[in-house]
């Protein structure tokens, strides 16, 4: 394959895997821009791609063919428009190599630039009257030039530009009345432990053996961040929409859970429904993705484009061991489980907001003697990467499922239970009690009371 052909194969892939699986498309923009494009109608199908993610659109044919016409429409109808190749709808059928493709793009587009680059230098070499000095300037000139596109790879940036934009941070959050970035929990002594509640770009990892109610709690969480006016997220990869409707309600009403799961209610229970659709839910930006085999990109790609939309400050994932892993699909679990929470930290970091992720615990906390059985981060289940990535480790620690009701000093742990904090990079571990029913379908934030032994 001759080179030209070779790097419009390639540049044909890149669209090609975008046509299969609109959710690669946060990892193409992240490796290639439209001026790499050799092929000028490529590029402008590209352009189309990037101007419908950035605007937190998503991206299908249609969309794509009215997006060229409005970014250059003398192109468009010279090419045709999508029309200009049929082809890329079925170059790539498959679009795991995405990353690879994207890679040789970029390749490609630097030899072009270099190979650019040497035949001026040549040429001036050749010219005996023109000052060495100057055509040493025109070689650190254009390689300064690609340095400055960010296509080399380095995206080190100084730390007074670091600092600075802290600094514009500072004032706007007190301009905006703030007392913290973070965004309260709804638990004092949660908020308490980590500085606030839940800060941007930071990870929090929260686990519980099966049927423990991570899922409830993660409702939970969501439920109060929400009705303080931020938006939140959750993708679900175990529990229906049908279910998590009828937990939010269970939580804000005095509707019987049983009564809720076998879908008959009384009129006036349907009515405590109905109050609560034109009451509190008119106010609570939650939004809810039911993705049974959710994977690692899809989920990327849709978070990044509702942070774009304004639509997702807070996103939380129950559960990390039920998504596909993101790469290899010969990657046993532990490395698939330690690619997609390291993707989870750097979308934290990216959109700026706090993931909440739910994990599963391992079985060796049940091998335990000891009657309190508390957990350990050895307890993670794929410990060592979790454990590494996330700035924040809590376990969800229910004594009425081991039949405890005081605590080792003697306090009542009736109706209580806690998060235990084991890790947290940014400031004390320790415990976070809550109040709960008996069912767990309803909890609230603690109040500090004491009963000892008689």
């Amino acid at each position: 394959m001759e080179s030209t052909d070779r790097s419009l194969f390639y540049q044909k892939a890149v669209l090609g895997s975008v046509f299969a699986n609109a959710a690669v498309m946060s990892t193409v923009v992240e490796r290639v821009s439209a001026h790499m494009f050799e092929n000028e109608n490529l590029g402008l199908i590209f352009r189309g791609m990037v101007s419908l993610f950035n605007k937190g659109i998503g991206i299908d044919p249609l969309l794509i063919d009215r997006e060229m016409k409005l970014l250059d429409e003398e192109l468009y109808r010279k090419m045709g428009g999508l029309n200009y190749d049929m082809e890329l709808f079925t170059c790539v059928l498959d679009s795991s190599n995405v990353e690879e493709y994207a890679r040789l793009v970029k390749d490609d587009y630097l030899r072009r630039r270099l190979s650019a680059l040497y035949m001026t230098l040549m040429s001036s070499l050749g010219d005996t009257s023109k000052d060495i000095n100057l055509i040493v300037g025109l070689m650190y000139k254009g390689v300064d030039e690609l340095f400055n596109e960010d296509v080399t790879g380095d995206q080190a940036r100084s730390i007074q530009e670091l600092v600075q934009e802290n600094w514009k941070d500072f004032i706007k959050n007190r301009e905006e009345g703030l007392e913290s970035r973070a965004i309260a929990s709804g638990f004092a002594e949660f908020d308490k432990l980590t500085g606030g509640g839940f800060f941007p770009g930071e990870l929090y990892t929260m686990a519980a053996r099966p049927s423990e109610g991570k899922s409830m709690i993660t409702l939970f969480l969501l439920k109060e961040i929400a009705q303080k006016g931020h938006y939140v997220r959750m993708v679900n990869s175990e529990m229906a929409d049908y279910d998590t409707a009828n937990r939010t309600i269970a939580m804000l009403t005095e509707i019987n859970s049983n009564s809720l799961r076998k879908g008959v209610l009384t009129e006036a229970e349907e009515n405590q429904v109905k109050d609560l659709i034109d009451g509190k839910l008119q106010d609570v930006k939650m939004d809810v993705r039911f993705m049974g085999n959710a994977r690692m990109e899809s989920i990327v790609t849709e978070t990044m484009l509702a942070t774009k939309r304004g639509k997702c400050d807070v996103l939380a994932i129950d559960y990390l061991q039920m998504i596909e892993g993101a790469g290899d699909s010969k990657d046993n679990q532990d490395t698939a489980i330690g690619k997609n929470i390291n993707m989870l930290k750097a979308l934290a970091v990216k959109c700026k907001i706090p993931i909440i992720v739910v994990s599963q615990m391992n079985r060796e906390i049940e091998r335990r003697g000891d009657k309190y059985k508390l957990p350990v981060l050895a307890d993670l289940r794929s410990s060592g990467v979790i454990e590494q990535t996330s700035d924040v480790v809590s376990f969800l620690y229910r004594p009425d499922r081991l039949g405890l009701t005081e605590d080792e000093d003697g306090s009542s742990l009736i109706g209580i239970s806690k998060l235990l904090v084991l890790k947290n990079r940014h400031g004390a571990i320790g415990q976070a009690r809550f109040h709960h029913n008996s069912s767990f379908t309803k909890l609230w934030d603690y109040i500090p009371f004491f009963h000892k032994k008689k």
